[in-house]
């Protein structure tokens, strides 16, 4: 059992190493034409299925007979996800600050992270990204993977955490659509609405049903 864990979390040190690596690489290397339609895909599928590996790393040995799969896969997902964009997020972070002390003659690099005024070519400034990335997004991953867990379980005070969990989501999700009806647009407002049913559904899922005892030797006497 040791090394069958040992085995899966070095999966996940390996993929978020590789989607780092390739963030920096893509930054060091990138071509300063515009990204075509085809290289997103390609990179977008692969982010959606580094997400789906590490899930299923969460997931699949919690899942228990009579637990949520649904919602432990929606919270596993979200948790997958989470590292996904902190390990894109600090791959162009620290490509971005090496870009500082590049000469001012020196062949122009793709950068995610587009130089302005805002980090006033501070390398500090990509510092701080890099150590909010890595505290806030391990807890959140922490605190993803921990209700993932409760939720394939069948432990009536795990399943309420996690459904708590969710339905804290479910109002952050309908925060979103109130927004969008204002006349927000942006992606980090209409990609949480939209997920909206699916919050909806997970938080049901996941709500504990009660058990019915086994019977015991005396009912059948």
């Amino acid at each position: 059992m040791l090394g069958v864990l040992v085995k899966r979390w070095a999966l996940v040190v390996a993929t978020l190493a590789a989607l780092g690596g390739c963030a920096d690489r893509g930054l060091a290397s990138g071509p300063t034409s515009t990204t075509g339609t085809g290289t997103w895909v390609t990179v977008t599928a692969a982010a959606i299925a580094a997400a789906v590996v590490l899930a299923a790393l969460v997931v699949l040995p919690a899942l228990r007979p009579g637990g949520s799969a649904l919602g432990s896969w929606v919270l596993g997902l979200q948790a997958g996800g989470v590292a996904v964009a902190g390990a894109i997020i600090i791959g162009a972070a620290v490509r971005s600050e090496q870009l500082l002390d590049r000469a001012a003659d020196a062949e122009q690099a793709a950068s995610i992270l587009r130089l302005s005024s805002l980090d006033g070519r501070d390398s500090g400034f990509f510092t701080l990204i890099v150590l909010v990335t890595l505290v806030v997004g391990g807890l959140l991953i922490a605190l993803l993977v921990l209700a993932a867990r409760f939720a394939a379980d069948t432990d009536r005070l795990e399943r309420l955490l996690a459904t708590g969990l969710l339905a804290a989501e479910v109002l952050a999700s309908m925060a979103g659509w109130v927004l969008v009806g204002l006349g927000f647009r942006h992606a980090g407002f209409l990609l949480p609405a939209l997920a909206l049913p699916i919050l909806v559904a997970a938080t049901v899922a996941a709500w504990p049903r009660a058990t019915v005892p086994e019977p015991t030797e005396a009912a059948y006497q």
